[in-house]
């Protein structure tokens, strides 16, 4: 697929979620900062241990998140990763595309040089999709908890 035009990744992105909040005026602003890729299947996006300065949206396609050789997470289409890279600290875990993906890249240095105002609207976003991740992350803790010890209150009533 050959995407030539500004047009064209305004397209491709409109129904995005996390692009939603932002003005088509704000979208040419990103669009002509943000930076564009495809990745092969199996291919790794983010490696754990590295340090840059990216965070990615995943416009098309699924990746997977992988802590000490466990997938934790699968990231779709409209969601972020790699937000960590925007703080220069080094990569939590490996990311890896399960099929091929179209990705687009923003920097921190090309951040920091965007309007105040549209930073403070980006970095808002980013920060409603991990709090969103992360209140996910707690639920599904609290659900696995209430299980065992479910779990362990029946085997304990049962073995009288």
């Amino acid at each position: 697929m050959a995407i030539t035009t500004q047009t064209a990744f305004a397209d491709i992105i409109e129904g995005v979620t996390f692009f939603q909040i932002f003005s088509p005026e704000e979208m040419d602003i990103l669009l002509a900062v943000g930076k564009w890729s495809k990745v092969a299947p199996l291919e790794k996006i983010v490696h754990q241990g590295e340090r840059d300065l990216r965070m990615y949206v995943l416009v098309q396609g699924q990746a997977e998140v992988i802590y000490n050789d466990k997938v934790i997470e699968v990231v779709k289409s409209g969601q972020i990763f790699g937000e960590i890279g925007l703080m220069g600290k080094p990569r939590i875990a490996h990311v890896e595309s399960r099929s091929e993906c179209l990705l687009i890249a923003f920097e921190a240095n090309d951040l920091n040089n965007l309007p105040l105002e549209l930073q403070v609207k980006f970095l808002r976003r980013v920060l409603e999709a991990v709090f969103e991740r992360l209140q996910k992350s707690n639920v599904q803790k609290w659900l696995n908890t209430r299980s065992k010890s479910a779990g362990k209150k029946t085997r304990s009533l049962s073995s009288r």
